[in-house]
């Protein structure tokens, strides 16, 4: 035995799992390393390109299953065809989780302070490996949205060393969730691109008008309190002008 195999061994021992799973975690970490290298404009620039390619094939998917089919689509595109064009949608994917960030990206608002950059950074690049993972086992067990589709990522089935890492916990954890985490992901890329400067917007303005209001009841609080003090000063002064007077008074006689 290696001394890697030593140190994996002690850490799977230490952790109470096996040795195949402290493997995996550290290929998350290298995975994670890599992405958040990316910077965070190009990860949710991948999130975007695999949501992309996932719409286009749901789309080709759906328009173009037996269920849809009449005589007149029949005839322009045979159920071969069909299939095929289906089969190869599906690499669009990853394509477009490649080619999106290389040509320039999208525009997304990121946080201004460097804390928030790394932390959300860190927190994406792991959801965006999780993402690209169930999807990528979707397409080799041929599940969830995946179920009719034939492609290349199933031959991966046949690799003994690959069923072996099916059976780690990050896999099994993913394959149990993966309809989940798919949907999980796919609405927060959405809600990120459509809604998320319109909420922070709206939650700014909300935040500066409670603040205005403090500052504007303070202001009259403080400003009564100068009321008051006057006019009791005001009374304090006419009974003391009253005083005197009683005293010149009784002085004349």
């Amino acid at each position: 035995m290696s001394q890697l195999d030593s140190i994996i061994a002690q850490i799977a021992v230490a952790l109470s799992i096996t040795s195949l799973d402290v493997y995996v975690f550290f290929w998350l970490l290298v995975m994670m390393g890599i992405i958040m290298a990316m910077g965070l404009t190009r990860i949710y620039s991948t999130f975007f390109g695999t949501v992309l390619g996932m719409g286009i094939f749901v789309l080709i998917s759906t328009i173009l299953s037996p269920e849809f089919q009449t005589p007149e689509t029949l005839s322009l595109i045979s159920d071969t065809f069909a299939k095929v064009l289906i089969g190869s949608s599906v690499y669009l994917i990853f394509i477009l989780a490649l080619l999106v960030p290389m040509n320039g990206g999208i525009n997304v608002s990121l946080p201004k302070s460097a804390l928030g950059m790394i932390f959300q950074t860190l927190i994406l690049s792991f959801i965006l490996v999780l993402f690209l993972l169930a999807v990528f086992l979707g397409l080799v067990d041929k599940s969830y949205i995946f179920l009719h589709t034939d492609s290349a990522f199933i031959l991966m089935n046949k690799f003994a060393s690959f069923s072996e890492l099916q059976s780690s916990l990050l896999f099994v954890f993913v394959s149990s969730h993966l309809p989940t985490i798919i949907i999980l992901s796919i609405g927060f890329i959405i809600y990120k691109m459509l809604f998320a400067d319109i909420v922070n917007t709206t939650m700014a303005g909300l935040i500066e008008n409670i603040k205005k209001k403090k500052v504007t009841s303070g202001g009259d609080h403080h400003d009564r309190g100068h009321e008051e003090h006057g006019e009791f000063m005001d009374e304090g002064f006419m009974e003391h002008e009253e005083g005197h007077g009683g005293h010149s008074g009784h002085g004349h006689h």
